[in-house]
């Protein structure tokens, strides 16, 4: 620009000021002129070339601007400490070149790889014992440092809120990338963008395991309470009925001591069902089911379950609408029968001695549709969903027996079949349950023992 600026103004001389083609000056007024245009000249030129050095300047910036922006972008979509580790090494390799790796604390405070491989841009021979180092001080260490300057990669510390979080191994193409005053600027802020985000992923794992924890000790503690409710008139009955028999038993008539075993009898009958329904639960709670799928005939899933309770149905009308003829479903028979069962007691606890209950069944080529329905007085506005929450019982329950867990058992059921269950109000009053399967699987044609109905 300065030359530029000389030129210019000898050309001017040379070519417009007389005596022209020379670089004499006929006019002392002419040397004011010269002098004005090459301060003008000098000046533009200077500002010329600080624009451009400010226009480099921000490009810098807005690279590093949207670098910051991408890893926040990409740190903030990480659910796990791999897929942190995972995206800090590809935006490392991106901005700073070379390769590097996150090593981060086991239980006992001893840095270590991490379990998933990070990349092809990840650093594969950190030296642990100076990132171990690094881990326990506090301290930027390794090559461009003054601490351990002959290790090949440098190692900085991932400090968070609640301490040290681990270690950022990096070995960078060049290291004036990474200690250059604005590059090292853009490292600090990459460095507590990654400790963000750990910390940010270790703070929502400890909530979710004290989540659970609360979760778990609620369960045990309304299991407890409903086990201690519902057990102890049962067994009130039984110990009552149990030391009559054994105290006065000779007293007693045969009908009197036949009275007394059938109160055993069925109050063990009633216990008995109560931890098979949390027995059942637990089953279906701690982990995935495998099914045992098989093609069943629909009636004979509906007749087992109106057998097992064949006793309590003896004063209920019962009515069933199934499908006409032979008809086959694809699953799990004992839990399809249980989920039954479950509902047809659930009508027989909360309903009216002598009124009516109804099953009905309707088979197409994707779906099974089962339903319980009865004439009692019906589930109060909003409480359809909370019915089939574990241990929930409506207010108006509390007198009967039962953990609350028929109707959820009904639902895991429903769940594991992938199917769904709902529980609905009739016209006219009473209550309706139905459980909708999918059916997916076409029938076997008849054949092999089977005989067209």
């Amino acid at each position: 620009g300065l030359l530029a600026s000389l030129l210019s103004v000898a050309a001017f001389d040379f070519l417009f000021v007389p005596p022209y083609f020379t670089f004499s000056v006929a006019d002392v007024q002419y040397l004011v002129t010269f002098v004005v245009m090459l301060l003008v000249a000098f000046i533009i030129s200077q500002l010329t070339a600080n624009m451009r050095s400010q226009a480099k300047v921000a490009a810098h910036r807005e690279r590093r601007a949207g670098a910051l922006y991408g890893l926040s972008k990409d740190l903030t979509a990480c659910r796990r400490t791999e897929d942190i580790v995972g995206n800090a090494v590809r935006h490392m390799h991106a901005e700073f070149g070379g390769h590097s790796i996150i090593l981060l604390p086991d239980e006992e405070g001893r840095v270590a790889h991490p379990s998933e491989r990070a990349g092809p841009q990840a650093l594969p021979d950190a030296d642990l014992s100076v990132a171990q180092w690094v881990y326990d001080h506090g301290q930027t260490a390794g090559n461009g440092t003054d601490t351990l300057p002959g290790a090949p990669a440098t190692y900085f510390p991932l400090a968070g809120l609640s301490g040290l979080l681990g270690v950022l191994a990096i070995k960078p193409a060049n290291l004036r990338r990474v200690f250059l005053p604005e590059q090292r600027r853009l490292m600090d802020t990459f460095l507590g963008q990654i400790a963000q985000a750990l910390e940010r992923v270790r703070l929502t794992e400890e909530a979710g395991a004290a989540r659970r924890r609360m979760e778990s000790e609620s369960l045990r503690n309304s299991l407890l309470s409903a086990i201690s409710h519902d057990l102890r008139t049962p067994l009130a009955s039984i110990v009552g009925a149990a030391s009559t028999l054994a105290e006065e038993g000779a007293k007693l008539g045969d009908a009197e001591r036949t009275e007394l075993s059938r109160a055993i009898h069925e109050e063990a009958l009633r216990m008995c069902h109560l931890t098979s329904n949390i027995l059942d639960m637990a089953r279906l709670d701690t982990g995935p089911v495998h099914l045992n799928r098989q093609w069943c005939p629909l009636d004979e899933i509906v007749g087992g379950a109106l057998t097992r309770l064949g006793e309590r149905l003896k004063e209920r009308p019962v009515k069933m609408t199934l499908p006409q003829g032979l008809s086959l479903v694809f699953l799990d028979a004992a839990l399809v029968e249980q989920l039954l069962v479950n509902l047809l007691d659930n009508a027989l606890k909360y309903t009216p001695a002598g009124t009516p209950i109804e099953i009905g069944a309707e088979l197409s080529a994707f779906s099974l549709i089962l339903s319980v329905a009865d004439r009692g007085p019906g589930i109060p506005k909003g409480e359809e969903d909370k019915l089939f929450d574990k241990f929930y019982r409506l207010r108006k329950e509390e007198a009967r027996s039962g953990v609350g867990l028929g109707l959820a058992i009904c639902k895991a059921i429903a769940d594991v079949h992938g199917g769904i269950v709902q529980a609905s109000n009739r016209g006219g009053g009473g209550a309706l349950f139905r459980v909708i399967l999918p059916m997916n699987e076409t029938p076997p044609p008849l054949g092999d023992g089977q005989e067209s109905p």
